[in-house]
């Protein structure tokens, strides 16, 4: 892609530039926000100090720099931003919309690393004009990020100090490279960001990689801000500088400047996910192929059956809500017809059944007849949800004709106490969204992460190297989420997992990486290899999103310790159904079912009732959200380990 980097004379914004390139997408213009008539902002968004010596920063790149007066003030300070006249915001859009009269681009570039404030505004921007936010830094390891861009040559002065530990008169104007081992001790003894992203320092870089010029700084001032005795804060006015021209630099791509350079690339993940397969695992991938009729032997569901008269839903004194069975049959109108009365449908029930709203609703599964026309179902699906739509798994599954899908959702009206994950830029952390869904979203306690795929998050391509590799990658994205919505959560803190495969030979390799994963975590946390009180159902569907062998689908918990796991088996007719359930003083209790019957057993489902009485409400136990698994005629074995529910089923439509 052509990008935009956002520059502020920081290493951030500088490295930025240089993981854009890396990944094969070119620097084509730079832009910058400046105040008016000062050295410095008070900005949420902005680092404005050393904007006097940022004009070097286009002879030094031989690239246009396009920048605009910071008019705005920091006005819709809310964690979602919506377009506010008035607020410093509005300057970057209508910057980067006169960029892109004057410069064809397709991406944007920032420095954002830990700040969803700062990344939330910027992705904002990118959405509305309809271009891709690369944020290549967010959530890296800091340390780690800081040394990276040491090694990779950027070189940096520190132009700014504000925190404990930082001294104005003995600080600033050092290189990065300098202060790098002392604010490793900064971070130990007063909990410091290596990187500066709590505001402790501000830097400019005057050399890099990509620079075809070097910028020399001649005469500095000190100010001096505030001589607090045990955080002083002050900065550096560069009021001289000059450039030193580099021999042949011009004469190489952006690509090619940065060949040898140890910038953190997307070939990097794909080579430490394979290096950390065991080779165990790896061989048994490898000889387990799908077979060729594997996919389509699992029988869809008899079309002579009859569909649920109606959707079922509930909802409990505390606000929380379930809405279940709701089916979208072929219209004459067409596909995306079909999709809009399926969400109406639901729109209505949310609104004037259960007194709520669509921005209540936390997670939804989608069963889809054909992945193929996930792209059209989601052009639709999506104009029912705002800024921060709900967590989503969607699957494909052997649907009846004529149904083409089904939904099902849980949410909450408590959105003082929701918290969502809606990362639409691409970075190393974890894949963008791929569709008009959240990553996780989390109300109280617990946490609904999306389905997640082996996607690198770099490239948002699939992993493309086995059925090991795709479990490993995605299951990474799932730890990295949760550890994004609550600090400290692992893999031990899910109550739930559905584990989607395309492939029954795929099953043994995906259980094997959960089980080494919460190994892994409870080795870490010091507790026994029985600790984990996940509930797992591994579920073959004919396929998945983007063409992926594994889809991890989670639930979780802020504090695993409050809950408690009971699992029972019992017979109905000529179906066997094993459950489990999670239950706590948090008021939820979460089940699963695996419903064991033969081709000629349907009828008895309909004895599930039966079951369905024992989770009658109780004072702390309010509501339930069921999801029901039985195996196909395929499949004919069930498996308990240590609490663990195995399972090679498809999910009941």
């Amino acid at each position: 892609m052509k990008v935009v980097a956002l520059i502020s004379g920081g290493k951030d914004s500088c490295y930025s530039m240089m993981q854009c390139v890396v990944e094969g997408h070119e620097i084509v213009a730079l832009a910058n926000l400046r105040p008016e008539g000062k050295d410095e902002l008070d900005s949420y968004m902005y680092q404005t100090v050393g904007h006097h010596a940022v004009e070097f920063y286009a002879d030094a790149m031989g690239l246009p720099l396009y920048r605009r007066l910071i008019k705005g003030s920091s006005v819709a300070v809310a964690k979602d931003y919506e377009p506010h006249k008035g607020d410093e915001v509005e300057d970057l859009y209508e910057l980067l919309k006169y960029v892109k009269e004057k410069v064809e681009f397709d991406g944007v570039a920032s420095g954002a690393i830990l700040s969803d404030y700062q990344r939330v505004r910027v992705e904002n921007v990118c959405a509305r004009l309809a271009v891709t936010s690369f944020s290549f830094l967010w959530r890296r390891d800091q340390s780690n990020l800081l040394a990276e861009m040491i090694e990779s040559g950027v070189e940096a002065i520190v132009i700014k100090v504000a925190a404990m530990g930082l001294d104005p008169r003995k600080h600033l104007g050092k290189r990065i490279d300098e202060i790098y081992p002392y604010m490793i001790k900064m971070q130990d003894k007063y909990g410091l960001n290596v990187c500066g992203e709590g505001g402790e320092y501000e830097t400019f870089t005057i050399d890099c990689p990509l620079f075809e010029k070097r910028i020399i700084i001649d005469h500095t001032e000190l100010v001096i801000h505030s001589d607090d005795a045990f955080a002083p804060v002050g900065y550096l006015n560069l009021k001289e500088a000059h450039l030193e021209e580099k021999p042949g630099v011009s004469d190489f791509s952006q690509k090619e400047r940065l060949k040898g350079v140890p910038v953190l690339r997307s070939l990097d993940t794909i080579s430490q996910i394979v290096e950390t397969v065991s080779s165990e695992i790896t061989s048994s991938s490898t000889c387990c192929a799908p077979e060729e009729e594997s996919l389509w032997s699992l029988r869809p569901i008899d079309p002579g059956l009859k569909p649920d008269p109606g959707p079922e839903y509930c909802k409990d004194g505390a606000g929380n809500f379930s809405v279940s069975g709701l089916l979208a049959f072929k219209s004459p109108s067409g596909l995306k017809a079909s999709v809009g009365e399926l969400m109406d449908k639901l729109k209505y029930i949310i609104e004037h059944k259960l007194g709520v709203k669509m921005k209540d609703v936390t997670f939804i599964h989608l069963n889809v007849m054909s992945m193929a026309e996930f792209a059209e179902v989601n052009s639709v699906y999506k104009t029912y949800f705002t800024t921060n739509p709900p967590a989503r798994a969607c699957v494909q599954v052997p649907l009846p004709e004529p149904l083409l899908l089904q939904l099902d959702c849980v949410g909450s009206s408590a959105q003082h106490d929701r918290h969502t994950m809606h990362v639409q830029g691409i970075s190393h952390w974890a894949p963008a969204n791929i569709g008009p869904y959240s990553q996780a979203v989390r109300v109280g306690q617990w946490i609904r992460v999306a389905g997640q795929i082996g996607l690198v998050p770099g490239t948002m391509e699939l992993i493309g190297a086995g059925i090991a590799c795709e479990c490993a990658l995605s299951l990474r994205h799932v730890e990295r989420v949760l550890a994004a919505m609550h600090p400290g959560a692992t893999l031990r803190n899910v109550m739930s997992c559905v584990c989607y495969v395309t492939d029954e030979h795929y099953v043994p390799v995906a259980r094997q990486h959960w089980r080494q994963g919460t190994r892994d975590v409870e080795h870490n946390y010091g507790e026994s290899e029985s600790f984990s009180v996940s509930v797992v159902l591994y579920v073959v569907v004919p396929s998945l999103p983007r063409g992926a062998t594994v889809e991890w689908e989670v639930t979780a918990v802020t504090d695993v310790c409050l809950y408690t796991s009971t699992e029972f088996t019992a017979s109905y007719g000529r179906c066997v159904v094993r459950s489990r359930f999670l239950s706590g003083d948090a008021g939820s209790r979460f089940v699963k079912f695996s419903v064991e019957s033969g081709p000629d057993a349907r009828k008895d489902i309909a004895n599930l009732s039966h079951v369905v009485e024992q989770l009658k409400p109780t004072p702390h136990h309010s509501w339930g959200h069921m999801m029901v698994f039985y195996l196909s005629h395929k499949f004919t074995y069930s498996e308990v380990k240590k609490g663990q529910f195995v399972r090679k089923c498809l999910k009941m439509c």
